[in-house]
């Protein structure tokens, strides 16, 4: 997994506190139905097909993540897709499906397309951009994520950046349990009638580490933190484990 990681964290090109303009990524957000097939056809016959997406250069790489713990959450998977800008215009190419499936024939195919629309809905589909990470190891993946949801304020978007920002200048804290952080835009919709505009990415290494994380006694904000809820609404937090990757 660990060696997994570091090749991800190479692939996405973010340095310890850089910024990555060239690389953005699509977040599916899909809700798996109840005695479905679908995580079946993400693990086996979805992963041959964006091997291919990205041998043919359309994608630079395809990851498959896991709701923990949180049914209550209205996906159960997010489905990660790396682009390089200068290829998104091919983004939407065809990819030949008897080269990649073929034992397969047309009706095998077009069964395998009708179980998959069956098995899932598709709650909302995002493209994000990186602006800022920090890590303590170099690498900017790690086995757990928390996705936090934010809705910054119109007319705020650069002090909220800096604000997140000078949090991370120094590095994460020592003692810290996360092992990574990542600050995300999003630019697939702009407009005050949305959910959220920004993401950030808390990484762990273990379940447990997040657990603890959360778990740690109360404290009323800072001064800092105090200034950035002035400008932002945590709308919600979701933990996630990587279940798939595809390079």
């Amino acid at each position: 997994m660990k060696q997994f990681i570091l090749l991800i964290s190479l692939l996405i090109c973010l340095d310890g506190l850089g910024q990555d303009n060239s690389t953005h990524l699509r977040y599916t957000f899909i809700k798996a139905k109840e005695g479905g097939n679908y995580r079946e056809n993400l693990l086996e016959k979805f992963a041959k097909l964006h091997k291919q997406r990205i041998e043919d250069g359309i994608i630079e790489g395809w990851d498959v993540w896991e709701v923990v713990n949180a049914r209550q959450t209205p996906f159960s998977h997010v489905v990660v897709t790396l682009m390089d800008i200068s290829k998104m215009d091919s983004l939407y190419s065809g990819v030949n499906m008897q080269k990649v499936f073929p034992y397969m024939t047309d009706s095998d195919l077009a069964e395998f397309y009708k179980s998959n629309i069956e098995s899932r809905d598709i709650i909302g589909d995002y493209m994000v951009t990186n602006i800022k990470s920090a890590s303590k190891t170099g690498i900017f993946i790690d086995e757990f994520m928390t996705m936090n949801f934010m809705m910054v304020k119109e007319g705020k978007f650069k002090t909220y950046e800096t604000m997140e920002i000078n949090l991370v200048k120094e590095g994460l804290p020592q003692g810290d349990l996360r092992s990574g952080w990542n600050l995300q835009k999003r630019v697939d919709k702009y407009g005050t009638n949305l959910d959220w505009n920004y993401l950030t990415l808390d990484w762990y290494a273990k379940y447990s580490d997040f657990i603890n994380h959360v778990s740690a006694p109360a404290m009323d904000a800072d001064k800092d933190h105090q200034a950035m809820m002035a400008v932002r609404d945590l709308r919600e937090s979701v933990t996630l484990r990587l279940i798939k990757m595809v390079r």
